[in-house]
């Protein structure tokens, strides 16, 4: 058998959710480039097969292993939506996704959108999208909302009980806390501040003990932000009710878009394989994914639990 890597972190965006975005300036399509451009100063560029599902599959069979890509949206996502039109949007999105893992299953899993606007309608969407729609998990940015409000906030935590209840991980992604007034070259966003947004909201959920209250499964990207290099700083606000340290090695999972081998070996040093998983972010101009697969194959032993085994379990495939 040939071997399967699971791909946790791959975009792939929806017509609606295209058409939405593009009539808001967010995207530009110019030939076979796909244009981000978000709150006041942040961008970032991707391929056309982020928007062509045949191309990302053309693209797919190339690759040196057979891929199964679960795919996401990635920042802004609905957030800058709100009620109804934001509910509905989501529903479309997460529509479309149940409908291309029905007809290409073979090539890709979902992970559903939630509108953060409204708690209870993202109750309700998460489990729609689970019990109806047959999907994988969930991906959630870094902010929720204009004032910088993320999953920490209490008001999210019936969300997370019923995310925990569901048994289904959240893909942490980075995009939407609102840090424009200090981004001053527009692609400083997905190289300098996402690491940090990342660092910031999964922090947030360790200290507030919510990690461990809802025994969530967080997966968060790009090794993690800064989270294994300073994970000893972070613990220093640890005390007799609060383990941060051992929460973010215990709750979550760090995928490998990394760009160094000595990098990914730190990381598997700091967290270890069980809770190492594979992304690529294509098709984001940052993926490099030969690469990546390269430097596990030197660096980690166990390389079957980072390629595969580890998605399995902790999303449910049956692949």
């Amino acid at each position: 058998m040939d071997t399967v890597v699971v791909d946790v972190h791959s975009h792939f965006y929806p017509k609606t959710y295209v058409e939405t975005l593009s009539k808001k300036g967010i995207i530009t399509i110019n030939g076979d480039k796909v244009m981000f451009k978000w709150g006041s100063n942040r961008s970032a560029f991707m391929d056309i097969s982020g928007i062509n599902l045949e191309k990302k599959i053309q693209y797919l069979k190339k690759l040196p292993y057979k891929f199964y890509s679960l795919l996401s949206i990635s920042a802004p996502w609905t957030y800058t939506l709100k009620g109804k039109e934001e509910v509905r949007l989501v529903k479309e999105c997460n529509n479309e996704y149940q409908k291309i893992v029905e007809k290409y299953g073979e090539y890709f899993g979902g992970l559903a959108t939630l509108p953060m606007s409204d708690v209870n309608e993202a109750i309700e969407e998460a489990d729609r999208a689970i019990s109806d729609l047959g999907l994988h998990g969930f991906v959630i940015g870094t902010g929720v909302s204009e004032d910088g409000k993320t999953i920490a906030d209490e008001e999210y935590k019936p969300l997370l009980e019923r995310i925990s209840k569901l048994d289904r991980p959240v893909f942490l992604h980075p995009g939407t806390l609102p840090l424009d007034k200090i981004l001053k070259e527009e692609l400083m966003a997905p190289i300098v501040s996402f690491p940090f947004e990342t660092t910031y909201t999964i922090t947030r959920l360790a200290i507030s003990n919510k990690l461990r209250e809802y025994n969530l499964k967080i997966v968060i990207p790009h090794g993690g932000g800064f989270v294994p290099y300073q994970i000893g700083r972070i613990d220093l606000l640890s005390n007799d009710q609060v383990t941060i340290k051992k929460d973010l090695l215990k709750y979550v999972y760090y995928d490998t878009i990394m760009y160094t081998r000595d990098s990914l070996d730190f990381l598997y040093k700091t967290v270890g394989s069980d809770h190492i998983v594979f992304g690529t972010d294509h098709p984001f101009f940052v993926s490099r994914p030969l690469d990546f697969l390269k430097y596990i194959e030197d660096t980690i032993t166990e390389k079957e639990k980072v390629f595969y085994e580890n998605a399995k379990k902790l999303f449910n495939l049956k692949i």
